[in-house]
């Protein structure tokens, strides 16, 4: 099978698997979003943000971000959990915060390369 043909498919997979997530429940996303990070091996790194901007972390995430969400325990009701984001690191350490952040693809000390010519 050819480079191209290996990458129309696995394009393919990825748009299915997509169209199924708006029918799935937020952890089956999470799950199939992790495989999906896990199968295109892309290292994500995290820089996390003081409200006035400051950066006060930055790390490498293994695995995916994970947003909380703001339902009350069971989806229903209308008591918030809270909102904010977890990770675990290279090192396997579990992080959260409800700071704000970016997740890249690339450490931010590395700026990525154009491809615009």
């Amino acid at each position: 099978m050819s480079r191209g043909t290996k990458r129309a498919l696995t394009l393919a997979l990825l748009l299915l698997v997509a169209l199924l997530l708006s029918a799935c429940r937020n952890e089956t996303q999470n799950r199939i979003r992790r495989s999906i990070q896990e199968y295109t091996a892309q290292r994500m790194y995290i820089t996390v943000y003081s409200y006035d901007g400051k950066p006060i972390f930055e790390g490498i995430v293994d695995g995916k971000v994970t947003r909380s969400g703001n339902a009350s325990e069971g989806g229903q009701g209308s008591a918030a959990l809270g909102e904010y984001v977890f990770w675990y690191d290279e090192r396997g350490r579990y992080h959260q915060t409800d700071l704000p952040y970016l997740v890249t693809t690339y450490a931010r000390g590395q700026l990525p390369q154009s491809t615009d010519r």
